[in-house]
């Protein structure tokens, strides 16, 4: 373990800039769901002193690995361009929780039908992570339940004290940019017990399908997938042709003329299983029309389905969708009334 101060810091990290982009919870002022809030979001950061060690994310890192919209290659004239493949190194400053959801995007796009997918395991390659510690439980987190409040996935540790920092480094790239001086410093400090523990249900069938409870959620959905946005594993995304005659840059009074016609480019672009159309199918046949319908797809995988074929829960208990959901609907609590009505069905056989 290291301890550098303050001043230390920013000569390490005017040196590690130098060679990395580094991602890191930052405190944004005013950028809160009301106008007097503020939230904690993943930002670039230029300096340890930006960096947001003890709030929470109102987002996760995601995004960092699955781009909102990422171009997959271009085309023109019959031939295909690749994307810029020039990936910086970046380092992540992660919570245990996040770092256990990166373990189910490395599942889904790395080893998913014994398939890689080529644009995540480019930027996954580039990516080292530094732990934050969490000492204690935020708001609507559930992770010891899930078994993510706890890792030794990371390349460094790192932990604000007063006056400077602690960290411990286990990667040898990563040695050369702190200073060697070893301390006698506690390891890194994790939750140990949930608020309101839940029991992850083992086996989930058919029978909980036509339960009154999803009746209930489509009442109170509204479908806008912020769910879906907060949260760290999900990871669904549509694929989409832009023509060049479609895209246009502005040539000034409001005008716009378009780019070359012969082309265009393929992306990549964030979906949701929880927005209108998302399982409509050839025919015009939509599998899930109702609100509820969607929310029990999206748990079911959650907590059941992902981990039936992966062999890990998809949920990480990080409780953002319950800190984002504008209508209250709690995961905690959805997968509590899961196990109440499996209860209810194995008394009445």
């Amino acid at each position: 373990m290291t301890r550098f101060s303050g001043e230390q810091g920013k000569d390490i990290f005017d040196i590690l800039i130098r060679h990395y982009t580094v991602i890191a919870p930052v405190e944004k002022p005013g950028k809160g769901r009301f106008s007097d809030t503020g939230l904690v979001a993943y930002e670039r950061v230029e300096s340890f002193d930006e960096i947001e060690f003890f709030k929470k994310t109102y987002f996760s890192a995601k995004s960092v690995l699955l781009p909102p919209r990422q171009t997959m290659f271009s085309f023109r004239d019959n031939k295909m361009e690749e994307a810029d493949s020039q990936i910086r190194p970046t380092i992540i400053f992660l919570r245990s929780c996040d770092i256990h959801a990166l373990k189910v995007l490395d599942a889904h796009f790395l080893n998913s039908g014994g398939c890689t997918d080529f644009y995540y395991n480019r930027l996954r390659q580039k990516v080292k992570l530094f732990l934050i510690e969490c000492e204690k439980l935020f708001e609507n987190c559930f992770c010891v339940s899930f078994q993510t409040n706890k890792t030794d996935n990371w390349a460094a540790f790192i932990r604000k004290v007063e006056g400077g920092y602690e960290v411990q480094i286990r990667d040898e790239e990563l040695k050369a940019y702190f200073p060697d001086n070893a301390e006698d410093i506690s390891g890194p400090q994790f939750v140990e017990q949930d608020t309101s523990p839940v029991n992850i249900p083992q086996e989930i069938d058919v029978s909980i399908f036509e339960d009154d409870l999803w009746k209930e959620y489509t009442l109170r959905c509204i479908a806008c997938g912020r769910c879906t946005i907060s949260c760290p594993t999900c990871s669904c995304f549509s694929v989409q042709d832009i023509l060049s005659e479609d895209m246009t840059f502005p040539q000034g009074r409001g005008k716009s003329i378009p780019l070359d016609k012969s082309g265009g480019e393929r992306k990549r672009l964030w979906s949701s299983c929880m927005v209108k159309k998302f399982s409509l199918l050839a025919g015009n046949h939509d599998l899930r029309t109702k609100e509820g319908d969607r929310l029990r797809y999206r748990v079911s995988h959650k907590i059941y389905d992902f981990r039936k074929k992966h062999g890990i829960n998809m949920c990480v208990g990080c409780g953002r969708c319950d800190d984002v959901c504008p209508e209250y609907i709690s995961m905690f609590k959805c997968v509590e009334k899961i196990n109440q009505i499996i209860e209810v069905h194995s008394i009445n056989g």
